[in-house]
């Protein structure tokens, strides 16, 4: 099996992008749980492909999608300067095969070349272990945070 690659989402991934999210694994541990339908959808795809303050990412193992990594500008100069939250969807047939670590080093070796983050964040679910073991396994550290997300960073600079 060849390494994860990461590219740029397309409004072609439209359709797969929203069957990953609306998954009912996927939106148990998400900010929004309910099912999100395709015009609602489509309108908030374009907006993230058009935003220089997003960075949508489609992963690929051999040509095919397994996941994406999308990371949303934050300035937060009170803590360290300018930072990225990340959220890493792994496609459900593709769980279970230890591909998100690979997923997320390469979308954050993509924003990397693009941007210079402080430090990218990390919002978990406190019922996703799986996830937060994936950014601790990644370097990054738990802050304190209140309510249902775990808040994890990681220092770059």
């Amino acid at each position: 099996m060849a390494p994860p690659v990461a590219r740029e989402a397309t409004e072609s991934d439209a359709e797969l992008l929203l069957e990953w999210r609306n998954d009912p694994q996927t939106r148990v541990v998400s900010r929004t749980t309910g099912l999100i339908p395709l015009d609602r959808h489509l309108g908030w795809l374009r907006d993230v492909l058009a935003s220089p303050s997003r960075l949508l990412l489609v992963v690929e193992v051999d040509n095919e999608p397994v996941g994406t990594v999308r990371f949303d500008h934050n300035s937060d100069h009170k803590n360290g300067g300018d930072s990225w939250e990340v959220s890493i969807t792994v496609a459900p047939k593709h769980r279970g095969r230890g591909l998100s670590g690979a997923m997320l080093a390469a979308g954050e070796r993509i924003l990397t070349q693009r941007q210079r983050p402080a430090y990218i964040l990390a919002g978990v679910h406190r019922d996703n272990a799986a996830s937060a073991a994936l950014f601790q396994r990644a370097g990054y550290v738990d802050v304190p945070a209140a309510g249902e997300f775990r808040q994890l960073r990681k220092t770059l600079s």
